[in-house]
């Protein structure tokens, strides 16, 4: 699902722009007249008005036009930003991302040597060409902070974190620059190779890389090539396709048989590649279904011989997904049916029988309605179309699928692993949610029914999600809330008991925390660590693999190794990398697989034997960031036969991190 949320300038009459203008013109004018003694009592004020401002729309500009003031006012008077001559690009991290006095401050500056780069201010500390290299050197060590961030962090941190990418995105586009340019187009690959449903943050770094490159004359390079790759990719990989649609399908057809194929190679191909989509290649597809051959198809989805195969096999019912929910506003999901054909998913015996009925469905009225409003086009497919390109999707990319900024990840891991393991039960619920606007779920013998509860942990719903997400996280975090309140008193871990009845049959009823429910104290990590080995090493448990992805808890840290809180993500497997280092490689429901945990323990999603939307760590440092799991007892290996120096190196990691300040005790469990 495409979302539109590319920088927007802000209109003159938006009330909420003209009172934080007005607020922070006020603020500014203040600080400047106040005597140095009062001035220090003044300029949080200040501060509070910028972040206010810079979050809105249009707000960074504002605040832009005022720069030439900030340093003649006295705002960084007494601080390290008042001498930018000192400052180092690759320190400004810690105030991009650091408290709202902070990235305000840290604004204000950025915005200050902005303005000496244009050569509209003027510092005794900084000439121009200074000050646009710090301003390129710290886009490109802070180009990630442009996007979403859905981390635990960011989330636990709030809502001030949305000045950040608008300030990063208003530099950019007044900077530009090659180094720049390479930085954003590593990005949206780095982003791209996790797989993604939801790729309108790579389409928005894109659409960035697409303006500076019309800006600036640059030299050819292997990144700029990229770059005008993925752009291809987007509006269309071949002369024939980035030309206008209407003309895309009329014009293929003038074509020789031969070009035809080269035609359609080429789409499929760009697609594979990059996992991206242009609308031209959907609007093709929507043609095919009704008078291509099978090859034709085959080829326009880059399909392998899995694909091959599974088109052969359910033609008729390929055909039909493509012309109910292939449009050239859903393009996208088109990598979703490629990857559903190549992994098999038909031959699954509940899936096509599911996905025939999907094809007859008409959601709510409501439902339909809600789909269209947060699909982002000016005329989007109707709600049908949509709910089926997004079940083509996450049947397609299970890793893909994100809980967003929403503090939800019980149930986005839900849905990717019901995708992975259960696809004909997730198609039912996805029925249930869309016709009857209500799911329901067994706890203990108890049937619970979504329409039936009010409470949840969503406050309110971040809607930049796919729209199987959008449609069933609403129900399901209501029902999750509601396992929790029933088992609310029994002193334990709830996940014990919730974990196997929310997700499914295939969650292993062994079951071990770290974690004293009541007291929040470390308890037996050793007897943990050594049963986490015993049932998930291969060296320890005689070299069993895992049949089913299984959940886990793991425990959210900054990069400086601090505590954020807990976090649910579902081990895929555990195998030695190409380096022969034992890894665990799971799903991270936050959709964003890079993450500095501090210690050390930085998170891969390439280069290690990943598969595209998994994460990866070498097992220790997997365990010093684990503090829930669950194992087959009847595959459990010899807890003792870990080696006491594996255990105590995990242990201190732990100890100088996230339970630092927590009480341990160790007991004798095995």
């Amino acid at each position: 699902m495409m979302h539109q949320r590319f920088q927007g300038q802000a209109v003159n009459d938006d009330p909420a722009l003209t009172s934080a203008v007005e607020q922070f013109e006020h603020a500014l004018a203040t600080v400047e007249t106040v005597s140095d003694f009062a001035r220090p009592g003044h300029v949080p004020r200040l501060l509070n008005a910028t972040i206010r401002l810079l979050k809105l729309p249009g707000g960074v500009e504002r605040v832009h036009g005022h720069a030439g003031r900030f340093d003649k006012a006295g705002v960084f008077a007494g601080s390290d930003w008042d001498h930018p001559g000192r400052l180092q690009p690759e320190l400004s991290r810690g105030s991009l991302t650091g408290t709202p006095e902070a990235i305000a401050v840290e604004s204000l500056s950025r915005l200050r040597m902005l303005a000496i780069t244009e050569g509209t201010h003027e510092h005794p500390e900084m000439d121009a060409a200074t000050a646009r290299e710090f301003l390129e050197r710290s886009l490109v060590v802070n180009l990630d902070l442009m996007l979403a961030d859905h981390s635990e962090a960011a989330r636990a941190a709030g809502g001030h974190h949305e000045a950040v990418p608008r300030l990063l995105a208003f530099e950019l586009d007044r900077l530009g620059g090659h180094s720049v340019i390479e930085a954003l187009v590593a990005e949206a690959d780095r982003i791209l190779e996790q797989r993604p449903i939801d790729v309108a943050p790579v389409r928005q770094l894109l659409a960035h890389v697409e303006r500076l490159l019309d800006r600036h004359d640059l030299d050819d390079s292997d990144a700029l090539q990229r770059g005008r790759l993925l752009l291809a990719a987007c509006r269309g990989p071949t002369t024939l396709s980035a030309a206008e649609l209407d003309d895309y399908v009329p014009g293929f057809k003038n074509l020789s048989e031969a070009e035809q194929e080269e035609e359609l190679m080429a789409l499929g191909e760009a697609m594979n590649e990059t996992g991206l989509v242009c609308q031209a290649h959907g609007a093709l597809l929507r043609e095919l279904a009704d008078s291509g051959s099978q090859q034709q198809l085959s080829l326009a989805m880059g399909l392998d011989n899995v694909g091959a195969d599974s088109l052969d096999t359910f033609e008729e019912l390929s055909r039909v997904l493509i012309r109910e929910a292939v449009w050239p506003a859903t393009a996208q999901c088109v990598e979703g049916l490629s990857n559903l054909l190549d992994r098999g998913m038909l031959f699954f015996p509940p899936v096509p029988h599911a996905l025939w009925r999907m094809t007859r469905l008409d959601p709510l009225p409501e439902v339909s309605e809600h789909l269209r409003e947060e699909f982002g086009h000016d005329d989007p497919p109707s709600g049908h179309s949509l709910l089926l390109a997004g079940v083509i999707s996450v049947l397609g990319l299970p890793l893909g699928v994100s809980q967003g900024n929403n503090p939800t990840c019980q149930s986005a891991r839900a849905i990717s692993l019901w995708a992975q393991c259960d696809p004909g039960f997730l198609l039912e619920m996805i029925t249930w949610a869309a016709r009857d606007g209500e799911i329901d779920l067994h706890f203990e013998g108890d049937l619970i029914r979504s329409s039936e509860l009010t409470e949840g942990l969503i406050e309110d719903l971040h809607t930049e999600l796919d729209t199987v997400s959008l449609l069933l996280v609403p129900h399901l975090d209501k029902i999750y809330w509601e396992m929790g309140r029933r088992i609310a008193g029994r002193g334990e871990d709830g996940h014990r008991w919730i974990n196997p009845e929310f997700h499914g049959w295939w969650v292993h009823r062994g079951f071990a925390t770290t974690i004293d429910y009541a007291t929040g104290a470390v308890i037996d990590f050793a007897g943990f660590i050594r049963r986490f080995h015993a049932a998930y090493h291969p060296y320890f448990n005689d070299g069993g693999e895992l049949i089913y992805p299984q959940p886990a808890g793991i425990v959210a840290t900054d990069p400086f190794g601090q505590f954020i809180g807990w976090h649910a993500i579902a081990i895929q497997r555990v195998a030695l990398d190409p380096d022969d280092v034992m890894r665990v490689y799971f799903y991270n429901p936050n959709n964003e697989g890079r993450q500095d945990w501090g210690g050390g323990i930085v998170t891969s999603t390439r280069g290690h034997g990943e598969i595209p939307g998994e994460s990866s760590l070498p097992f220790e440092q997997f365990c010093a960031r684990l503090y829930v799991f669950h194992f087959n007892e009847r595959e459990l290996g010899d807890p003792l036969a870990v080696p006491d120096e594996t255990v105590d190196a995990i242990a201190a990691a732990v100890r100088e991190s996230w339970a630092a300040e927590k009480a341990w005790h160790e007991v004798v469990s095995i």
